[in-house]
């Protein structure tokens, strides 16, 4: 009798993960096509005389060295997981938990209901700290607040630099939390999770980005990157189909 259940819950779960490849699959070309699209824009000249592009990129390469050869700031990610999850059960509701809870479980809470509480399983709840550059808005806010009492010249290499260690603290300790999950997840649903951060942290940190950068565009940002990605889909199309 356990059969009919059991063979539509494993038609479930067929489905599901093809859902998930074919949504990695649409992903990756509009990742690559926006990721592009921001670095098109950064590609103007600061008022210390050398591109946004490039400070933001030393700072970037920076950090990565500096994480590979010498020090990984858990400890400091993990404070600002925990500064956003405040900020996320006001917004969201809940209790927000690392991704290592996402699946759900109990946690020990106030005393009612047994005294026991179950953790939220909303996907919004668990990732939203992930998705969120916190300090990366930070120096972008910073940065905004310097430009009213500062030439724009001696603000503008500093705070592109250090948005480009920011973003690779957050991309790069992300990448690791998440790793720590690879052993129980499926390669799609790895692939799915890492794409959908990097996207949607690309996005939000772009959205802050004319703060500092008076002539970066958002929209054109979007509009150059999906250019992009519809290009990849047409090459890829192409090779596929011809």
């Amino acid at each position: 009798m356990a059969k009919p259940s059991s063979n539509r819950g494993g038609i479930r779960t067929v489905l599901a993960r093809i859902v998930k490849s074919v949504m990695v699959a649409v992903l990756i070309p509009v990742t690559v096509g926006i990721f592009d699209g921001v670095l098109h824009e950064l590609e103007t000249l600061s008022s210390s005389g050398a591109l946004y592009r490039t400070w933001v990129e030393r700072g970037f390469l920076t950090y990565v060295w500096l994480h590979l050869l010498l020090y990984r700031p858990v400890t400091l990610f993990r404070s600002s997981h925990r500064i956003f999850s405040v900020l996320a059960v006001w917004l969201f509701g809940g209790q927000v938990a690392s991704v290592q809870d996402a699946g759900g479980g109990k946690g020990r809470g106030p005393k009612g209901d047994g005294g026991e509480r179950t953790m939220a399983t909303s996907p919004l709840v668990a990732f939203s700290p992930y998705v969120v550059p916190l300090s990366t808005l930070l120096v972008c806010v910073v940065g905004w607040l310097l430009a009213r009492w500062w030439e724009q010249a001696a603000i503008d290499g500093p705070i592109s630099f250090l948005i480009g260690v920011t973003m690779a603290f957050h991309w790069v300790m992300t990448a690791d939390e998440l790793q720590q999950q690879r052993a129980r997840w499926h390669v799609e649903t790895y692939l799915l999770a890492l794409g959908l951060v990097f996207l949607l942290t690309l996005l939000i940190a772009a959205v802050f980005l004319p703060l500092v950068i008076t002539e970066f565009s958002f929209i054109h940002a979007l509009g150059t990157g999906l250019e992009r990605a519809q290009a990849i889909y047409t090459s890829l199309i192409q090779h596929l189909f011809w």
